[in-house]
């Protein structure tokens, strides 16, 4: 994997969700295009860079968000190294298993979201709505694996064409 290619899908998938989908969707709800980037990296780099990319890509969207500054520089590190650290054990260390981990990464973020927003007293986080779950998490899941393909290195004597 290269990380100049993981550096532009971080670019590509933050352009897309702070960008592109407010203009399509409206205020409404998006898929979390930077947890899918990030959980695309830490599955195929491991748990050492899932951190790095995780924190990088949470803190770059709570930035932009709008809402508190480190629930999702902290979700997502977790969530990632918990994906990235689960694809080493078998049934997950198969090619089957990256859309598997794809959607615990999407879930568990939103239950670390939700946590979070507990602890700290809002009454509702706008990424927990039933609406977001329901169209956010198979959007992210389908982008994460793009980004897999987009990642992943190509076998010896393969030719572009």
């Amino acid at each position: 994997m290269s990380y100049a290619r993981a550096a532009l899908a971080v670019i590509a998938a933050f352009l897309l969700q702070t960008g592109v989908l407010p203009l399509i969707l409206g205020g409404g709800v998006t898929p979390d295009f930077l947890l899918a980037t990030a959980a695309a990296v830490a599955l195929l780099a491991g748990p050492g860079p899932a951190i790095g990319f995780g924190l990088v890509t949470g803190l770059l969207q709570d930035s932009f968000s709008g809402g508190l500054l480190g629930m999702n520089g902290f979700s997502k590190p977790l969530v990632v190294f918990l994906a990235a650290r689960a694809r080493e054990y078998p049934p997950l260390d198969t090619r089957a298993g990256i859309p598997l981990l794809l959607l615990f990464a999407a879930a568990a973020d939103l239950v670390i979201l939700w946590a979070l927003g507990e602890v700290a007293g809002f009454t509702t986080v706008p990424a927990l709505e039933l609406g977001a779950a329901g169209f956010g998490i198979p959007i992210t899941v389908i982008y994460g694996l793009l980004v897999v393909r987009f990642l992943r290195p190509r076998p010896a004597g393969y030719q572009a064409r």
